[in-house]
């Protein structure tokens, strides 16, 4: 008996003993879970400006900080499907696009998610400024000191190859692991990254009249005027069948202000007075114009003059900072802008894997909802990190632009327009005005695959290596032949902006940042003839574009750039990339027949 009173007690005290402990277990077990979630894991990098810029030291700037937390997508491979399906004709789901509620239900992040990284932000002290529909992004701001503590970066100060000065985190920014795994981009902790695409100047004379002079441009006094490109370029078989943009919206993507008044005078010579402008200004920028005034201008002048009839321009405009630039593209695909025009950009390798990855959530979802996006692809040829004329990169290496190498933009390259004698197409050929003269932007991104609409003859060629390549289609960006434009904003449009002396006015310019809007113009009426046929919109034009340049219709409805020529501004990379016929990396597709393009695109939707 005492035995197995004995024997009971000690059954009883590993009983106990095992209850005390299990739930020690169950603590240090879930301790370990929590432990793992909070661990700081790393999110993005480092600017890659840093590589070749010097250190100064601290920075001892006391300054707040306007960053972002950028969100993943969900559902990643049901979206690969959806975006086949909707350039497929043969799909049943063909154009049938989504609106941002249905975008952001199937494919966005989680309101959960987006309320995490929210929550984490104010714990640690930072203020919250902006929430997007889609959950993509959550903008904040903080002191520079609070976000060096709370991310685990260390702020210096660098100063670039071209002398510019700038601060940025020398190591990646760190957030708990339970965030990070849905994080994408952090962006706010520098300031290195600095977008452009100005025009290219004439360098015959950039000023047609003085500034106290309105009078309009005459043939022959400077550049092509926009009668002569919409002869060349049909888009005056558009413009006689009705089709001037009535109904259409467009927006420009700026990172600065532009002159209302410039405007209205390009508008009393070329068409569009009437079409409103409504600016939508984001990141307290204050809309003054700036050093990059004549980009804009230059933008919403060209779209006037082969869409005179819109019914409305919408004027995106941000800081020129990193933040802003998602910002805005965060803000115009909310919006569902319809057509986009961006001229703003730097080559890929100045960009990053980061920020690259962030611009690509944006551009996936306005595929998904049908809006068409045509992008600059650079003014400095194959070696698009060589930006002489732009701040003083030295850089020769072969390299893409960004964002005109993404895979759900349309990247728009350069070309020198030649007209017949009845102001009609007689030739055209790659532009490459040598060094320091520009060159139509292309070549092989680092970052994106080949897409599965990127095919037909010339897409396979002895540079090929399994990625994307750009540009999808050019037309006429050489300053010789140039667009004239009324700048009197900013410091851009006098000889303190490089264009030559006098206080601005009438000027000849060129660029790829000319060539884009005049393509998002054509998309725009296309749009237009497509609703008269009870149709929807475009969207995303790059699989339209490729099913019909690869077909019986090719030379129809594009000019191919045959003329024996590359677009190697610098003569030091063996003549990359070739003009050959058909598709190449000089001049995609080519120009286009617009009004013989802009049926054939609608003729697609059955």
């Amino acid at each position: 008996m005492r035995r197995n009173i004995v024997g009971f007690c000690l059954l009883v005290a590993l009983l106990v003993a095992s209850w005390l402990i299990l739930p020690g277990h169950l603590f240090n077990a879930a301790s370990a879970d929590t432990n793992a979630s909070l661990a700081p894991r790393s999110v993005g990098g480092v600017s890659p400006l840093l590589h070749v810029s010097r250190e100064r030291g601290a920075d001892q700037a006391a300054r707040t900080l306007r960053m972002s937390v950028g969100l993943a997508l969900r559902n990643q491979g049901e979206l690969n499907t959806l975006l086949q399906n909707l350039y497929t004709p043969s799909s049943p789901d063909y154009h049938h696009f989504l609106s941002v509620a249905e975008f952001t239900r199937r494919f966005g992040p989680s309101a959960s998610e987006e309320q995490a990284v929210v929550d984490y932000l104010k714990r640690q002290g930072f203020t919250i400024t902006q929430t997007y529909p889609n959950h993509l992004l959550v903008d904040f701001s903080g002191s520079e000191a609070l976000a060096e503590r709370v991310f685990g970066v260390s702020i210096r100060s660098f100063q670039a190859p071209d002398g510019r000065s700038f601060f940025a985190n020398t190591s990646a920014p760190k957030l708990p692991a339970y965030l990070a795994s849905t994080i994408i981009s952090l962006s706010g902790l520098d300031n290195a990254n600095q977008f452009f695409h100005p025009p290219v100047r004439s360098h015959k004379g950039p000023h047609l009249a003085p500034r106290a002079g309105t009078s309009c441009p005459t043939a022959g006094s400077g550049g092509l005027l926009p009668g002569q490109l919409a002869t060349a370029y049909n888009y005056d078989g558009l413009h006689n069948a009705g089709l001037q943009g009535e109904g259409q919206t467009v927006g420009v993507f700026e990172l600065d202000g532009y002159s209302q008044s410039d405007i209205q005078t390009y508008a009393q010579c070329f068409g569009g007075s009437s079409v409103p402008l409504q600016n939508v200004v984001l990141d307290g920028f204050n809309g003054q114009p700036g050093a990059g005034a004549v980009e804009v201008e230059l933008d919403i002048e060209l779209l006037l003059s082969m869409a005179p009839h819109l019914a409305k321009v919408l004027v995106y405009e941000a800081p020129n900072t990193t933040q802003g630039y998602n910002d805005e593209f965060a803000r115009i695909v909310n919006d569902r802008t319809p057509v986009v025009s961006v001229s703003w950009g730097d080559c890929e390798k100045n960009m990053g894997q980061q920020e690259v990855q962030q611009e690509n959530t944006y551009f996936q979802e306005a595929a998904a909802q049908g809006q068409s996006i045509l992008v600059a692809a650079g003014d400095s040829g194959s070696e698009s990190c060589f930006q002489f004329l732009q701040g003083g990169s030295f850089d020769f290496s072969l390299n893409a632009d960004d964002p005109a190498a993404q895979p759900f933009v349309t990247g728009v390259g350069g070309t020198n327009l030649t007209l017949s004698g009845s102001n009609g197409y007689g030739s055209e050929a790659v532009w490459n005005g040598g060094l320091l003269g520009g060159a139509g932007g292309g070549g092989i991104s680092q970052f994106w695959k080949t897409p599965s609409w990127q095919t037909g003859p010339g897409v396979k060629n002895s540079y090929s290596n399994g990625m994307r390549e750009v540009p999808d289609v050019s037309l006429d960006a050489d300053p010789t032949t140039g667009y004239p434009i009324y700048c009197t904003a900013g410091s851009s449009c006098s000889g303190a902006g490089g264009f030559g002396g006098g206080g601005g006015g009438w000027m000849t310019v060129g660029g790829t940042s000319a060539a884009a809007p005049m393509w998002a113009a054509l998309v725009v009426l296309a749009n237009q003839q497509a609703a008269k046929a009870g149709k929807g919109v475009l969207g995303f034009l790059n699989p339209l574009i490729y099913q019909l340049a690869g077909g019986s219709n090719y030379a129809r409805d594009f000019h191919d750039i045959t003329q024996t020529g590359n677009n190697d501004e610098l003569g030091i990379n063996g003549g990359a990339y070739p003009v050959t016929s058909a598709y190449d990396m000089a001049t995609g597709w080519g120009s286009l027949n617009a009004a013989n393009l802009a049926a054939d695109l609608v003729a697609l939707d059955k």
